[in-house]
């Protein structure tokens, strides 16, 4: 005899953890894009300030990363945004450590 289908009806619901990563990972990309343009934009002469600006992007990509892996421990909710924003605050903590690293080779 076949299996038969089973559909649920019942909504889940994104959990506080998921949504914090994904604003956060959401954020620091926001402050990456902006860092980038503004240091094209004043053709690398943007100052120290920069640097500061910079780190709180870093720091937002990393509490995304953990709220992240925090929120794969909630029970009966939709992992989308979980996945999401850790996968995002991992691409951007790797994007921030690149800019890191040519900051430090010139």
């Amino acid at each position: 005899m076949a299996k038969r289908q089973v559909y649920s009806f019942e909504e889940k619901k994104y959990s506080g953890n998921s949504k914090m990563a994904m604003g956060l990972s959401l954020c620091s990309l926001l402050v990456l894009l902006l860092v980038l343009l503004v240091s094209f934009l004043l053709k690398g002469r943007a100052g120290a300030w920069i640097g500061a600006v910079g780190f709180l992007g870093i720091a937002a990509a990393v509490c995304g990363l953990a709220y992240g892996f925090a929120s794969f421990k909630d029970e009966c909710k939709s992992y989308f945004l979980a996945r999401f924003g850790t996968i995002l605050s991992a691409v951007t903590i790797a994007a921030w450590f690149f800019i890191v690293c040519i900051g430090l080779a010139s």
